[in-house]
């Protein structure tokens, strides 16, 4: 047996609110909102699939009870009602993404097909969404371990342990390795964010030394660092620094940050920072640069999966655009907070905050804390 669809109903008005829950109970679970303000606080309670909006609401408009509806999840479908005829605003929820929009009084038959309809094509999306992940996990770790094998191979040639090179030898296999292991970075992060899409993480527990992991991840640029004539610079306390957390999920944290900071940093400086917090319990990270920066407004977007500022076939630098975004959820899974701060020309500013005993993200809680730094 199916389960039923979760369905809420935002009305003001009590009769037109009793009236859908009548018609939908049967077929559907139902849940309704008065006032947007429940609405919204339900969004965060329950798995809704479909909402249907009253245009004329007192407080919180229909329109903008839509709008956090969307930004809570974009997949859930919504059904406009409106009972003065403003086309103009049912139409402007069709552009926010509405399924549909329906005049009261509504026929009881027409309310039922547009709730069906809708559905279907919420659940198309999703099983949608579900083939491109699965697709993803499985080339990824078909890509995978053939070009392990080869970065793997290339490293014994490059240390001469299968025999002696020359110059010109040296340098096209050091080209080959710095790709294949740029290829082999970014495979890893498809393969990080199709877990954490999928929910199949579990929180490992071991002593990480911070300095260490930073000295490991530094010496795998310093080939590049130096290409580029980037100065570089480690600020650690002199008795280090260790946690409890989980170490693949941090090693993954900092190596994306600073990945970005050495892609994005044509000259300069890169300064890496770790200190304890000031908030008791966490440890901060900081990874400021000096490379292109970036405006603050447009900082948001490229916490989305698959971003860059630069779209185009012809862009400077490579990549999905997944560092970032794995970097946030993976510090959110953690319990801890990363915060950027940027400014073109200048460079950009990286805070990440992870308690010393990490405590795992749960659906309960507000969803990240992906904050921008003041000034």
């Amino acid at each position: 047996m199916t389960n039923k669809a979760n369905i809420l109903i935002v009305d003001d008005e009590m009769g037109p609110r009793q009236s859908l829950m009548m018609i939908l109970k049967p077929f559907y679970n139902v849940y309704t909102a008065e006032r947007g303000g429940q609405a919204v606080e339900l969004l965060g309670q329950v798995p809704i699939d479909l909402v249907t909006v009253d245009l004329k609401m007192p407080g919180l408009p229909g329109i903008k009870i839509l709008e956090k509806v969307k930004q809570h999840d974009p997949d859930i479908e919504a059904i406009v009602i409106t009972g003065y005829g403003s086309l103009d605003t049912a139409v402007e929820g069709i552009r926010l993404g509405a399924f549909d929009y329906i005049d009261k009084p509504f026929d009881v038959n027409h309310i039922l097909s547009l709730v069906k309809r809708a559905l279907e094509r919420r659940n198309a999306k999703l099983k949608l969404k579900q083939l491109k992940s699965n697709f993803l996990a499985n080339v990824s770790h078909e890509l995978r371990t053939p070009l392990s094998v080869v970065v793997g191979f290339v490293y014994l040639l490059l240390n001469q342990v299968l025999g002696k090179l020359t110059d010109e030898q040296q340098k096209v296999l050091e080209k080959v390795y710095r790709n294949s292991g740029e290829l082999l970075d970014l495979i890893d992060n498809v393969l990080w964010m199709t877990s954490l899409n999928a929910g199949d993480f579990l929180l490992g527990k071991e002593e990480v030394d911070v300095g260490g992991m930073i000295r490991d991840a530094v010496k795998a640029h310093e080939k590049g660092l130096g290409q580029k004539q980037i100065r570089f610079s480690v600020e650690l306390p002199p008795d280090g620094i260790q946690i409890v957390s989980d170490r693949s999920k941090v090693e993954r944290i900092f190596k994306n940050l600073l990945s970005n900071a050495v892609k994005f940093t044509p000259k300069g400086q890169i300064t890496i920072k770790a200190h304890r917090s000031k908030d008791e319990g966490n440890i901060d990270f900081e990874i400021i640069d000096t490379g292109i920066g970036m405006q603050q407004d447009q900082i948001e977007s490229l916490f989305e999966p698959f971003q860059q500022l630069d779209t185009s076939s012809q862009r400077e630098f490579s990549g999905l655009g997944l560092g970032l975004t794995v970097a946030r959820r993976l510090t959110e899974f953690l319990g801890g907070t990363l915060r950027v701060k940027s400014q073109p020309g200048v460079g950009t500013h990286v805070l990440v905050s992870l308690p010393y005993l990490a405590k795992p993200y749960r659906d309960s809680l507000p969803v990240g804390d992906a904050r921008v730094l003041d000034g």
